[in-house]
């Protein structure tokens, strides 16, 4: 019965895409720029070389073409390329890095150099979107637009079409309204990067530099709806266990301004259909992964809250994983809603998730809201994040202000200050851990880039001892306060008989310590890059720390006094534009914990043809001290340790709107023990009585996936996953039979089928 109910779905699907079409006004979007209206269009003709940052006149001509009517804004490049210049056709699933050429539109709906939305187009039509806040990216953004491209003799097109609704955006009332928009080109096989206006990342007043210019207000009030269903067999259950599973859930999103939306979610859409890289953490330091899920990427510009430490206040991977630290496994989600406003200059958001609570699962609730206010070159903004779980009896709020102050176009200001109140009252769900904790932290960073050549970063972090926001946000650890300092050197031009295209230096130093005054961080690096006109590239890094403290490592159960030690690092990129390409590394660390560390990574890639690639890593570090906490007998550990790394990727796209991938990861430890130790007075090691034992692990990952994308935003995907894990006390496997333990010792293993349609 399941199977039929599947089968009628996607006959449903399928009928809807038959009789549905898409207009596109009087412009075809189909890459050839042939309509009238492009003859009308407004034309930006005057690109500069931004890669490298010389300001010069485009060696190659590029030409854009822009209107803006009822139905959205429409953009056409025609780029100049010679037979004699190798252009890059590669083809990439949406939303990767497109190593190919290509074209960049951006667009600040607001001209408040806030939030723009980035659209790219590679030269066979991939796409990648994205989010740009000051300092700041985000490519888990993905908008409803549409692209082609063409090509004719020494010339390639583009031809975009961004509708009005992407996006929300203030509303003036004036029937006029200003918006900022930024074009930039890449002819890959030259290195090379040309844009209009010049503005470039590295400026703090990137955004700032964008061209403004004063369209027509467009007053859009859209309604899509994106039902979808899922099936999923879990293949690895017994027979008598039920092993499919069926969901059917609604994602949706209303705007009834051009300033206002409310998306929002009923059994959201979280069918696993990318899987998660393969990771394997032995540090007292959570890893952070990125987010996927198709409501928590819609509409979340104005809700993201990125630190400079990588740290984040609202961090939605938190939602319907169970609590932070658990082991309470995944939570179903019953209902989640966002509603922002874009006013002309202050914006207010509001975001609401409630987890399924029933049979005692450690379901919550979950709130943020986002106000924030621009007047001049001073942006102030307040964010807060409240979480509510019944069943811990747990209560937590995080509050935040910070600002950002472009002072000139030199000198930039960005600060946060923020509070965490937790209160948790003792029950037999929290092991009576009763919490009545309330603390601040904040960071405060200063910018001065007094040209293109020069650019110097201070960052400044405070987090006192009980300060926490991972019941929502992510925080790698708190107790400490820190000074980083950044100064970097671009050389432009190099002369004509140079082989030379630009290169860079950069000094990085820093120094941490904890709240009792113990220095846990002094260190300084130095590194170097080269860019050749061929496009190779070479990177050099030398760093050395002092003594110091390590206040986590033994979780809890001391101090321990780490070395002083150094690392140097060589890094080479081949060729950009060849079939077969690769980076390759190698990095020695000597002293700290860990003594002695060697690692190599090669980075192959080989595009077998414009629809088939060919890629992946391999990896392999020898330890030879390894230093980690051992939580069977509550002690550190050394151990030699030979560690082996896999990622392999087959991509191939039978059609425009087919992709298959094939993604498989391993990762091997062998681990022989040197010794048990206890910390003496002075923090250093001491031999145990207890030993502790050699292990070997392996994992690997596979996934096969196919897509076939209906329309924008709307897809059906074929999913096949399987995940291996295997551990012993040998600790002398060898990388051949850990491959094959942690293959053939099958933990997981599932079919995943799903239909996501937009109407």
């Amino acid at each position: 019965m399941p199977i039929q109910l599947f089968k009628c779905l996607l006959v449903w699907v399928t009928l809807c895409i038959l009789i549905s079409s898409q207009t596109f006004a009087a412009i075809k979007i189909d890459g050839v720029l042939d309509e009238h209206e492009w003859a009308e269009a407004t034309v930006y003709g005057d690109f500069v070389t931004v890669e490298p940052l010389t300001g010069d006149p485009a060696k190659y001509a590029t030409e854009v073409r822009m209107i803006t009517n009822k139905d959205g804004i429409f953009v056409g490049f025609k780029n100049y390329q010679p037979a004699s210049v190798k252009r890059v056709n590669r083809q990439f699933p949406r939303d990767a890095q497109i190593e190919a050429d290509r074209n960049v539109v951006s667009i600040d709906f607001d001209g408040t150099a806030l939030a723009g939305y980035d659209f790219t187009v590679g030269s066979v039509n991939s796409q990648q979107d994205g989010i740009v806040t000051p300092g700041d990216y985000s490519g888990d953004w993905d908008g409803t637009w549409y692209s082609q491209t063409s090509a004719e003799g020494d010339y390639w097109y583009s031809e975009i079409q961004i509708p009005w609704t992407v996006a929300p955006m203030n509303n003036t009332g004036e029937g006029r309204k200003e918006i900022a928009v930024w074009f930039a080109r890449v002819v890959f096989n030259e290195s090379l990067r040309f844009a209009y206006p010049n503005a470039y990342y590295s400026r703090s007043t990137f955004m700032e530099d964008w061209h403004r210019l004063e369209v027509d207000q467009v007053s859009a009030s859209t309604l899509d709806w994106f039902p979808f269903v899922s099936y999923s067999n879990d293949l690895q259950n017994t027979p008598a266990t039920d092993t499919e599973e069926f969901n059917v859930g609604l994602d949706f999103v209303w705007r009834p301004n051009s300033s206002t939306q409310l998306t929002g979610a009923l059994k959201p859409d979280f069918g696993q259909v990318e899987s998660d890289d393969l990771v394997v953490n032995f540090s007292a330091f959570e890893t952070y992964v990125s987010e996927k899920r198709p409501f928590f990427t819609e509409n979340q510009s104005l809700f993201d809250a990125a630190v400079p430490n990588d740290d984040r206040m609202l961090y939605t991977r938190r939602i319907g994983s169970g609590p932070s630290g658990s082991n309470g496994g995944l939570v179903d989600i019953d209902i989640a809603a966002k509603v922002t406003h874009f006013g002309e200059n202050t914006d207010l958001g509001l975001f609401v998730v409630r987890e399924d609570s029933a049979n005692q699962s450690y379901g919550g609730d979950f709130l943020s809201s986002r106000i924030q206010h621009k007047t001049g070159g001073l942006t102030l903004g307040h964010r807060l994040t409240y979480v509510e779980r019944d069943l811990l009896q747990r209560d937590a709020t995080v509050q935040q202000l910070d600002m950002i102050w472009q002072k000139n176009h030199q000198v930039q200001v960005r600060a946060q200050l923020l509070h965490s109140d937790i209160q948790q009252q003792g029950n037999n769900y929290n092991d009576q851990q009763i919490i009545n904790s309330q603390d601040i932290a904040g960071w405060a960073s200063w910018s001065y880039a007094p040209s293109d050549n020069w650019s110097q970063r201070l960052h400044a972090y405070y987090y006192g001892d009980q300060f926490d926001m991972n019941d929502m946000g992510y925080m790698k650890r708190n107790g400490y306060s820190e000074l980083f300092g950044r100064t970097r050197y671009d050389r432009l031009q190099y002369g004509d008989d140079s082989n030379l295209l630009s290169g860079f230096t950069i000094f990085e130093y820093g120094y941490t310590e904890n709240t009792d005054g113990k220095k846990l961080a002094l260190w300084a690096e130095w590194q170097q890059t080269w860019i050749y006109k061929s496009t190779r590239s070479l990177y050099l890094e030398a760093g050395a720390s002092g003594d110091s403290w390590d206040d986590r490592i033994t979780r809890g159960n001391g101090l321990y006094a780490e070395d002083a030690g150094y690392w140097l690092k060589a890094k080479y990129e081949s060729p950009r534009g060849d079939s077969f390409g690769y980076n390759s590394s190698i990095e020695v660390d000597h002293g700290g914990a860990d003594k002695r560390t060697v690692t190599v990574d090669f980075n192959p890639q080989y595009y077998i043809s414009d629809r088939v690639t060919l890629g992946g890593q391999l990896s392999y570090a020898n330890i030879q001290t390894w230093l980690i906490w051992d939580f069977d007998q509550q002690q550190l550990a050394r151990y030699h340790t030979e560690r082996y790394g896999a990622d392999l990727r087959f991509d191939w796209y039978p059609s425009s709107r087919q992709e298959v991938r094939l993604k498989f990861q391993w990762v091997g430890i062998d681990a022989q023990m040197i010794s048990g130790y206890e910390l003496d007075n002075n923090g250093g090691l001491v031999a145990s009585s207890q030993a502790s034992s050699d292990f070997s692990l392996s994992d690997t990952a596979l996934q096969i996936r196919y897509r076939y994308q209906l329309a924008p935003l709307s897809d059906v995907f074929l999913v096949y996953s399987r995940g291996g894990n295997f551990g012993s006390d040998d600790g002398d496997e060898g990388p051949e039979s850990l491959l094959q333990d942690g293959w053939s010792q099958v933990q997981v293993e599932s079919v995943i089928a799903k239909i996501r349609y937009r109407f």
